[in-house]
């Protein structure tokens, strides 16, 4: 009871509320259900891909670091398809051999960078396998799949058809080729016969859902780009087979051996195969949260809410569609050699490091800019600012678990008088400061929950960089360690207590900042936050933690010199940009 009545009184001096813990309830119980792409395999991870896996990792743990809330991320790879056919042919191998191979890859990207999912599924697993001909018998049985024979431009790359509104011819290594506007990839005119969707049918009610749900699709200008191409061009049917004589690597058709599932009606599947579908849909996931790239907005933002439409499945909750990555102003690829090697970078900058920078910089509205020395620019912030903050509070001329003590025991319910009557003009500047500081503190987890929320990340982390920045200003400005030498020569026990609360009192403010901020960025990096909570021995580690006071009895041994560095100093990469 006194060190709750102690907590009231600090923080009545700026005027905030008590923090209370959610209580339990049943729509607390469900869980955030958030889902990156499944990707291709036929080639290898890139930044593109961790930057989904990052974004869809973030937003998890975010969601799980509150008491009373749960996530569960899915990530895996497609693997099926023509592309995965042909490279097994040209290797010599076959294509199951292949995608057990490949697949593993992107299981280790995850591992590598911290990527903590709930499950990694693969379009080869039996229990998908079933849901997809599950799914095309419903479809069957509802009347909404045909035969019929067409001709159209078809992209291996996408390994999708295009309408005719959707190509343009462009000059290539010399010669004039067709190539789809939307991911500038060749098309081939074929002529086949294979299942069709009635695509068409859903069309006007696909308008109307959006219409209606205007934050469905993320960012605004994305939304804005499917709804004007419903509205504004007929949609056709969808080729949801192809002939087994062309694509062996797929998902028979029930009870037609001479057809094989299209990819993308497959692989869309994968979301509702992770939810126990079709026994126990509508459990506590579904509906989800999709994370995709922009060059997949089509079959995610028409294709697939009609597929649910169609088989009367709820829709999912938002669609967040992301930018690129580019460096050197360009997409990366092969040709231009500006790929990145996430796991490469990593193995030098750091793992949390290099999340952090990818997470700082996100912008889903733009393409993102990535450079060596960006990275290192960023890295030095947090050596030089966030680290150092606790280097300089874990000194040996300091004492963080006294200072937690002092605040346990109220001996800073009178402050600002102790520092009007010993800091002279400076006093204001400290009050200030200090006020400022708790008042920030305070409010950071529901801004920072604001902004990650609308996957608006890099808003998320400047408000962490303010506080972060506040509290640096804060120990320099009230100048923590010439008390030292006061403490020394104070002519009396008063005025050697008084100097030792004023220099507790900064020490404990950036303690709890540090205390706070690095609770508040663990989704972000776990490694890091991990090292400096544990030489804090900061007990509880959820947002329900983070307003000035909320753990009392930490810091013990956190100024002992056996604790290292939380991160090291490195030169920039050689070779880097």
């Amino acid at each position: 009871m006194a060190t709750t009545m102690r907590t009231l009184r600090l923080r009545s001096l700026v005027n905030v509320r008590c923090y209370s813990t959610p209580t339990t309830s049943t729509n607390l119980l469900k869980k955030f259900y958030i889902t990156t792409p499944i990707f291709y395999v036929n080639a290898a991870p890139h930044i593109g891909h961790l930057y989904s896996m990052l974004i869809a990792d973030t937003r998890n743990r975010w969601e799980k670091l509150a008491p009373g809330r749960d996530g569960f991320m899915l990530t895996g790879t497609d693997e099926h398809g023509l592309k995965i056919q042909a490279t097994a042919k040209s290797q010599g191998m076959e294509p199951k051999e292949l995608v057990d191979k490949v697949s593993q890859n992107f299981a280790v990207l995850a591992e590598k960078l911290d990527i903590r999912y709930d499950r990694f599924i693969r379009t080869t697993d039996t229990d998908h396998v079933d849901v997809v001909k599950y799914f095309w018998n419903l479809m069957m049985e509802k009347g909404f799949i045909y035969t019929d024979t067409h001709g159209g431009w078809y992209s291996v790359s996408d390994e999708t058809f295009y309408p005719e509104t959707q190509i343009e011819e462009i000059e290539k290594n010399g010669q004039l080729v067709k190539v789809s506007t939307e991911t500038r990839n060749e098309v081939v005119y074929q002529e086949e016969t294979n299942y069709f969707f009635k695509l068409s049918q859903f069309q006007d009610q696909l308008v109307e859902f959006l219409e209606s749900h205007p934050d469905f699709i993320k960012p605004s200008h994305r939304y804005r780009f499917i709804l004007n191409e419903l509205k504004n061009n007929k949609l056709a049917d969808l080729s949801i087979s192809r002939p087994s004589s062309r694509l062996e690597w797929s998902i028979e058709v029930p009870d037609d051996p001479s057809q094989k599932i299209y990819v993308w009606f497959d692989a869309l599947l994968n979301y509702l195969t992770a939810t126990g579908y079709p026994r126990a849909l509508n459990n506590e996931l579904w509906p989800a949260t999709h994370i995709i790239g922009k060059d997949i907005i089509r079959f995610h933002c028409i294709y697939w809410p009609i597929f649910l439409m169609a088989a009367g499945v709820e829709l999912p909750t938002q669609v967040i569609v992301h930018s690129h990555w580019l460096c050197d102003g360009f997409k990366m690829s092969k040709s231009l050699g500006n790929v990145v090697d996430p796991i490469e970078i990593s193995e030098y900058y750091g793992v949390d490091p290099v999340r952090f920078f990818l997470v700082e910089n996100s912008s889903i509205e733009d393409d993102c800019k990535f450079n060596s020395d960006l990275l290192q620019r960023s890295r030095d912030g947090l050596l030089g600012k966030y680290c150092n903050l606790m280097s300089r509070m874990g000194a040996k001329s300091f004492n963080i678990e006294e200072s937690v003590e002092y605040y346990s025991t109220g001996k800073f319910d009178n402050i600002d008088d102790v520092l009007r009557d010993t800091t002279g003009s400076n006093a204001t500047v400290v009050i200030d400061g200090a006020r400022a500081l708790i008042s920030d503190l305070n409010n950071l987890h529901s801004k920072m929950d604001e902004h990650f929320k609308h996957f608006q990340y890099n808003k998320a982390i400047q408000e962490w960089w303010s506080v972060i920045n506040q509290a640096n200003a804060f120990f320099q400005s009230a100048e923590p360690w010439k008390y030292n030498e006061l403490i020394k020569n104070a002519s009396s026990g008063a005025a050697k207590e008084k100097y030792q609360t004023i220099k507790n009192y900064v020490t404990y403010l950036c303690a709890d900042t540090e205390r706070i901020c690095s609770i508040l960025i663990q989704p972000v990096m776990p490694v890091l936050t991990k090292k400096i909570l544990d030489r804090l021995q900061v007990v509880d580690r959820t947002s329900a933690a983070c307003k000035i006071g909320a753990e009392v009895g930490y810091g013990k041994d956190a100024n002992s010199k056996k604790h290292g560095v939380p991160l090291e100093k490195i030169e920039p990469r050689p070779g880097s940009q």
